[in-house]
């Protein structure tokens, strides 16, 4: 797309157009203020999908065009936390020779083992937990007869959530898709900017000024994520330039802008 003008007139005529243009990009002409509106607004448009795009890269283990790649997920996230896909814990579960039957795990908790593995391990626990009793603590004895019935059952086959599920290929941050639609670029159209429409969308921060644009995110756990909760155990991953924006987006804003200039210049020449 050419970001050219091509101007007819006499040189007060040029000077007139100008001024009008400088006006409007600072918001001091409410007749024109609808090009400075336009300019942020592509502007605006422009970093969110820098920022979105970047997201996905670290997301999927790569740097961004900042220069920060994010740590991955530790294999328990994997594992007990993060969601599954549509049938994918069936697929798992048959990759590992598992069956339907393989649901159960000490405590009443879900696991892998089949009744007949989790009658077992409860086994081999009580009789661990009944000779460590004599030497150890209570507390201290239960998590050594626990150690000792995994050892056991998974040397007889044994499989564990940890094992099966804990090495999945996952991609950071996108777990419910919510932090990443909240900065996700919105519909831009001639009568303004909608966010998007898809969960989180609404939690977005699009904020037109008379002298620029902010964007960024109102998701509640985003600043945990940005720059990290050590009291949670939660790293930083910052989503968001810390400091100033990379080279690479600026040059790319400024290109959005300058095409956005070029078409409120047309709009004043038309206008003249």
């Amino acid at each position: 797309m050419s970001n050219r003008v091509y101007f007819r007139g006499s040189r007060e005529d040029a000077k007139r157009i100008v001024a009008r243009l400088a006006l409007a990009l600072v918001g001091k002409d409410a007749a024109e203020a609808q090009v400075a509106r336009s300019v942020f607004l592509a502007v605006g448009v422009a970093a969110l999908s820098d920022i979105k795009a970047d997201f996905v890269r670290k997301a999927r283990g790569g740097t961004g065009e900042d220069g920060v790649k994010w740590k991955p997920l530790k294999k328990e996230t994997v594992a007990y936390s993060r969601r599954f896909g549509p049938g994918e814990k069936a697929r798992l579960k048959r990759a590992a020779g598992l069956g339907s039957g393989h649901r159960f795990a000490p405590g009443g908790k879900p696991g892998l083992l089949s009744e007949q593995q989790l009658k077992q391990w409860k086994a081999i626990y009580a009789s661990a937990l009944k000779r460590l009793m004599a030497s150890m603590d209570e507390a201290a004895a239960k998590r050594r007869a626990a150690q000792i019935a995994w050892a056991v059952m998974k040397k007889r086959g044994a499989k564990t959530m940890l094992e099966v599920f804990g090495n999945r290929p996952v991609e950071v941050l996108r777990d419910t898709g919510i932090l990443l639609n909240s900065l996700s670029p919105g519909v831009w159209t001639e009568g303004g900017y909608r966010k998007p429409s898809q969960p989180g969308g609404s939690e977005q921060v699009f904020d037109l000024a008379a002298n620029g644009v902010t964007v960024g995110t109102n998701v509640p756990y985003a600043e945990a994520h940005q720059n990290g909760d050590p009291s949670r155990g939660i790293p930083a991953r910052p989503f968001l330039p810390r400091g100033d924006a990379p080279e690479v987006w600026k040059q790319r804003w400024l290109d959005v802008a300058a095409a956005a200039v070029a078409q409120g210049l047309k709009r004043l020449l038309g206008a003249a």
